[in-house]
């Protein structure tokens, strides 16, 4: 007896983003849903902003900024993309503005971790050649233009694909890859000693 073939028909549907259905529940005014929101990115986007600007101290005050400006457009908010996705842009935007906004970049310690990821051992009690290593970095990234400096943080350390850097920066994925690459290039003239083989 032949088996019946298998059922044909439309595949089912890929499970709905979580965070999307979230920020559904915070366009109808959930405040629940907006602070379990708040609670899954804030880590996150304040790690972005702090990589990204170097600054320790306001990297709280921006990243409560980036909630504030959630909250203020959850009315227009419709899910074309992956709520992730939009809250990176928001991100970029507001990173991007405060550098520019700035008229003095600010004196900022390098060894109040700004490139470590949180859990590690605290920079003082590194040894000096991995001290050396991550004021270079600071630096090296600091020296980038903003674009690229923005793009290098989004790919490195919010491991983001090419694709959704360029929607949280409004670029194609060919100018998401030459920023990248030119970025790459001038970080590793910067930190050339540290890459050759005798380091």
């Amino acid at each position: 007896m032949k088996k019946p073939p298998p059922p044909t028909g439309p595949s089912p549907a890929a499970e709905p983003d979580p965070d999307t259905l979230l920020m559904l529940r915070v366009r109808d005014d959930d405040m629940e849903a907006y602070t379990l929101l708040v609670e899954r990115f804030q880590q996150r986007v304040v790690n972005t902003v702090y990589r990204y600007t170097g600054d320790g101290a306001g990297a709280e005050d921006l990243a409560q900024e980036v909630f504030i400006k959630i909250f203020k457009a959850r009315k227009t908010w419709e899910p074309v993309a992956k709520f992730s996705t939009w809250l990176f842009r928001i991100v970029t935007n507001i990173c991007l503005n405060e550098i520019r906004n700035r008229k003095h970049r600010p004196n900022v310690s390098l060894d109040d971790n700004p490139l470590l990821d949180p859990g590690q051992e605290d920079p003082a009690a590194l040894e000096t050649s991995r001290k050396e290593l991550v004021h270079a970095v600071r630096k090296a990234l600091d020296s980038l233009p903003e674009n690229q400096r923005m793009a290098v943080v989004l790919n490195k350390w919010e491991d983001q694909s090419y694709e959704q850097i360029g929607e949280a920066m409004n670029l194609s994925v060919p100018a998401v890859k030459s920023l990248l690459f030119r970025a790459r290039q001038a970080m590793k003239d910067q930190l050339e000693k540290f890459l050759s083989p005798d380091a």
